[in-house]
C-alpha cells in the first residue's frame, strides 16, 4: 500500500511538472505569435530589403567602376566619365 501512495504521489509529480512545461511551452508560443509580423508586414519588408540590395549593388559597382577608370584599368570608361563631366558643367556652369 505504501508503495503505490509512492507511485501516485510521483505520477502526480510528474503530471505538475508536465503542466507546468506545457504552460511555459504556450506562453513561448504566445511570445512568438506576437512578434511574428502579418504576411502584409513581411512582403512589404521583403520588398524594401530586395530594393535596397538592389540600389546598393549597383552603388557599389558604380563606386568600383569609377575607382578602376581612375587607374585606367577599364578602357572606355575614362572617355564616357570626361564626357559626362563636360555636360554637366554645360547645364551647371560654375
Amino acid at each position: 500500500m505504501e508503495e503505490e501512495k509512492h507511485v501516485i504521489e510521483l505520477d502526480d509529480a510528474v503530471e505538475r511538472e508536465g503542466l507546468e512545461h506545457l504552460s511555459r511551452i504556450e506562453a513561448d508560443l504566445e511570445e512568438i505569435k506576437r512578434r511574428t509580423p502579418s504576411p502584409r508586414h513581411a512582403l512589404v519588408n521583403g520588398l524594401f530589403q530586395g530594393a535596397g540590395a538592389l540600389v546598393g549593388g549597383v552603388i557599389a559597382i558604380v563606386i568600383l567602376g569609377w575607382a578602376l577608370s581612375l587607374f585606367g584599368l577599364i578602357p572606355g570608361l575614362g572617355t564616357l566619365t570626361h564626357a559626362l563631366q563636360d555636360a554637366s558643367s554645360h547645364f551647371n556652369p560654375r
